[in-house]
């Protein structure tokens, strides 16, 4: 039960984060031009791969270490601290290089505004490890609503002023440093603070090899808009991240909640003496019965959403949208990925595994590249496959499970995509010659809804019970109670 919750408080914090960075989407995109957003863009890239730096002292050792003492605690910041402060400092050094590099003048002045937040992380990010080891996913969940509230206020209140750009670099730093006032309220110990080096072996350990896995996972993500940037344009590295943006859309919802679960769940269940691979296929199930229904549809309905969210200039993204979200339907084992390894002990392979992988990947895109957006878009048909087999077959060495386990575990979610997409397509080509209007939109979204509640019904898919038990989870928690009290006591119901 306590994972259910977990899951159900962590899904509902990125959601609504999620629904406060769209309304930020829908104003600061018709305030920016995409050549404007594409400095933002590269400066959110470069700031990534920052932050897989500063991961040699990251959370995850604090989530994943069996007996944790105060001395591992200690170290943890420590180590961050130090990390975080030589990353800084070299950040200010090589921001007027990457903006002569990049042809972006005013990159610079981006990259030193966002350096004042970046520094408040190794506060940060000891408390938000801890929170997530004890499963404490609804605090975790208010202080993630409550900084991106702080986020999308300023960012959108220093576009309306002519900010430009720089809006994203401010609202980044104000931001953060509310998150972190707000993760110091939340908890009381200020010992986890002071700085200590008994058990630094310990964490370099650990993280010398979860922050290779990260830094080269962001460097992997990041390459495509510092290909972009230096090939192609500004206004091709904003077209870009705005079709990733919503096409990552059903993860983010969706899937994030699993991200910040799977660890913490995988951590427990193994520490308990059971069986990893019955826990990870039933993941599969319930991840492809949300994650496939949601891409077909935005497939479908790619050009209505752009126009909506992003406005008519915007209408470059719709052709990369259709590309990415057929390729995205391969992705479903990338949730799990990095919970699995870290949960096996198998961390200290994946830098070399990840390096090769991102390697091939960026090869090929780079390649694509040459030839214009859309080519590299279409690349992604071969990249993103690719990864999830890759993903795949490394679960299946250590979990332990057939290839006919995974093909058992995901047709049911099949059937309940195939039956959720067929209405959306349908009112589609009815509308096409009057161009979508809103009340075929939302028959299209209905239609979707009611398709895919029949496919779990039919198929006795396992997301349903899970969907009513998490349900009944959040229901007996005791926030949900106070909730209530709050109600009765504001209506006198």
């Amino acid at each position: 039960m306590g994972v259910r919750r977990a899951f159900v408080w962590a899904s509902a914090g990125r959601y609504t984060v999620m629904l406060l960075n769209l309304a930020a989407t829908l104003i600061l995109a018709r305030l920016l031009a995409p050549s404007e957003y594409g400095v933002a863009v590269l400066g959110g890239a470069i700031f990534a791969v920052a932050e897989a730096l500063r991961a040699v002292g990251g959370g995850a050792y604090l989530i994943q270490k069996q007996e944790l003492s105060a001395d591992n605690i200690r170290a943890c910041f420590t180590v961050s601290l130090g990390a975080t402060l030589l990353v800084t400092v070299a950040l200010l050094l090589l921001a007027h290089p990457l903006a002569r590099f990049f042809a972006m003048p005013h990159l610079d002045r981006y990259l030193e505004v966002a350096a004042l937040g970046y520094l408040t992380g190794p506060f940060v990010y000891p408390i938000s490890a801890l929170m997530g080891r004890n499963l404490a996913f609804g605090a975790l969940a208010v202080i993630g609503v409550m900084t991106a509230l702080v986020n999308a206020v300023v960012g959108v209140s220093l576009a309306m002023q002519g900010f430009g750009y720089m809006s994203f670099a401010w609202a980044s730093t104000v931001s953060t440093a509310a998150g972190m006032l707000i993760y110091l309220y939340y908890w009381k110990d200020r010992s986890i603070f002071r700085p200590s080096f008994r058990e630094w072996r310990s964490v370099l350990g650990f993280g010398i090899y979860d922050s290779a896995t990260a830094v080269v996972s962001q460097i992997a993500d990041a390459l495509p808009y510092f290909i972009f940037g230096k090939l192609l344009s500004a206004e091709a590295v904003g077209l870009s991240q705005r079709a990733v943006t919503l096409c990552f859309v059903p993860e983010r919802i969706i899937l994030s909640g699993v991200g910040a679960v799977a660890l913490p769940a995988f951590s427990q269940h193994t520490r308990a003496g059971n069986r990893l691979a019955p826990v990870y296929l039933r993941a599969l199930e319930l991840i492809t019965a949300a994650q496939w229904p949601s891409l077909v549809l935005l497939f479908v309905l790619a050009q209505p959403i752009t126009s909506l969210l992003l406005g008519a200039h915007w209408s470059g993204v719709v052709p990369l949208v259709h590309i990415l979200a057929i390729a995205l339907l391969f992705s479903f084992p990338l949730a799990l990925h990095y919970a699995t390894v870290v949960t096996v002990g198998a961390i200290r392979y994946m830098p070399l595994v990840m390096a090769l992988q991102s390697i091939a990947s960026i090869a090929i895109l780079a390649a694509a590249a040459r030839h214009g957006l859309y080519a590299a878009a279409l690349s992604t048909l071969l990249i993103v496959p690719c990864n999830g087999l890759i993903a795949l077959s490394i679960a299946r060495h250590f979990v332990g499970f057939r290839w006919t386990d995974v093909v058992a575990a995901t047709k049911k979610s099949l059937l309940a995509s195939t039956l959720a997409a067929a209405g959306p397509v349908a009112i589609m080509l009815i509308y096409r010659s009057a161009d979508q209007p809103a009340a075929a939109i939302v028959i299209a979204l209905l239609t979707a809804a009611a398709g895919w509640y029949t496919g779990l019904r039919l198929t006795n898919h396992p997301l349903l019970g899970e969907m009513l038990r998490a349900l009944k989870a959040l229901r007996g928690s005791s926030t949900a109670a106070r909730i209530v009290q709050l109600k009765a006591r504001l209506f006198g119901t």
